[in-house]
């Protein structure tokens, strides 16, 4: 398989771990890993407060599911592309996306996991187009940190 498909697969990959979510798991669960990175100079901002009802999990996560779903049925190729300055775009184009999304997502814990793995996304958008290459050093650990995050959303949003 080529390395190069997995940048890109992964931040999509999101989709796939939150097919289950919108099926509803009903407790708020996942607990969070003593051995997570050492992830410091992350800070999410505060959740908005609502005076509506407040956004369960599933529904959070079925908000940020459809918002992938369109943005993936979007998209010409179902394949990263080779070049790191098109998929720098390519990401950059998914972040974009779901930062139009983040404001409607009122679940504090669901808020946070995608503003952090949009946050990391964004930087492996950066680390892309300063390196030219997906194979830097400064790539892979962005490309480690969207990983890291992406499991942070299916603790937050599971698929089963």
């Amino acid at each position: 398989m080529r390395r190069t498909l997995t940048a890109v697969t992964t931040a999509l990959v999101a989709v796939a771990m939150l097919a289950g979510c919108s099926g509803g798991s009903s407790g708020d669960g996942g607990s969070s890993d003593g051995g997570a990175s050492t992830e410091t100079s992350k800070t999410s901002a505060p959740s908005r407060t609502s005076a509506a009802a407040a956004q369960t999990k599933t529904e959070a996560c079925a908000l940020v599911e459809n918002e992938l779903k369109s943005f993936i049925a979007e998209q010409t190729s179902s394949s990263a592309p080779a070049d790191p300055a098109a998929r720098a775009k390519l990401v950059g184009e998914f972040t974009d996306r779901l930062d139009a999304a983040l404001p409607k997502v009122t679940n504090d814990d669901v808020h946070d996991a995608f503003e952090d793995f949009t946050e990391d996304a964004k930087e492996y958008a950066s680390a892309l187009t300063s390196s030219g290459s997906s194979d830097s050093a400064e790539a892979k650990g962005a490309q480690t940190d969207v990983q890291s995050s992406l499991n942070e959303v299916s603790a937050v949003c599971p698929s089963n």
